[in-house]
């Protein structure tokens, strides 16, 4: 019984975000997610359980980041967590002893967030949905993003590797404003340095590649940096005029209105 009022809930609640509109908002989708990934908590405060708290904040954390990051970058990103959410719910009491969780409350869950998962891909593959902000700076910037990544390849093609790095450099300082083209810049970087066998720029990337996943959506980027193991990670560099102008103009929505 729990599954089918879940589901029917679920139902209720992804419809009325479509009949009334609210879904045009991309926050709707995110925003259920911390909600619903808040619930564990609360259940921890009535059942006085201070060390079940703990652990439930720090998992609820985990999927309010994950919202966040799909609202900036990609809704595929909620309905993943949505999904995941489902599956924390199935094995919960074998993570976490909390005692204020009603016996019928995992299953309920697990259905509503398997529809709701279930729900917003179907929306995003019908394309009644937009899976990026079309206003959003990575969006914006994608563009020149990936001409800087074409002209690192045909450099590479040519021969002339160093040529092809400087063009993901370019990339780079394009880019990091914007979580998935800073990751997407920093896996081409990753490939550039497996493929001529630089140990150091291997390493160095494995690590940006995890600052650029779990930082840039917070702001926590050096300006103008070019991305690679000769850099520092941290060290803010001048912004060439040439990409500054992209950037300004890729950061002011005005222009895209013209």
């Amino acid at each position: 019984m729990e599954y089918v009022v879940g589901v029917v809930l679920g139902l209720a609640a992804c419809g009325l975000g479509t009949v009334a509109g609210l879904e045009r908002d991309r926050a709707f989708y995110p925003v259920m997610m911390i909600v619903i990934a808040s619930y564990y908590a609360l259940f921890a405060i009535i059942g006085s359980d201070v060390r079940a708290l703990y652990v439930e904040v720090a998992m609820a954390l985990g999927f309010v980041c994950l919202a966040v990051i799909g609202f900036k970058t990609s809704l595929w990103i909620v309905a993943a967590a949505l999904a995941g959410h489902a599956g924390l719910d199935l094995i919960h009491g074998h993570v976490v002893t909390n005692a204020g969780v009603p016996a019928w409350w995992p299953m309920f869950c697990a259905s509503i967030d398997a529809f709701a998962a279930v729900y917003l891909a179907w929306r995003l593959l019908s394309t009644r949905i937009d899976e990026h902000n079309r206003l959003s700076f990575g969006h914006r910037i994608r563009a020149y993003v990936q001409v800087e990544l074409n002209a690192a390849q045909a450099a590479e093609q040519a021969g002339e590797p160093l040529v092809a790095f400087r063009h993901l450099e370019r990339a780079h300082v394009l880019g990091q404003r914007s979580t998935v083209q800073h990751v997407r810049v920093h896996l081409r970087m990753l490939g550039w340095g497996l493929r001529h066998h630089s140990a150091r720029e291997v390493v160095g990337q494995v690590t940006r590649l995890i600052g650029a996943a779990t930082k840039t959506w917070i702001g926590l980027i050096p300006q103008g940096n070019t991305g690679g193991a000769n850099v520092s990670a941290f060290k803010s560099i001048p912004i060439p005029d040439d990409l500054a102008d992209i950037i300004d103009a890729a950061r002011s929505p005005r222009q895209w209105f013209n």
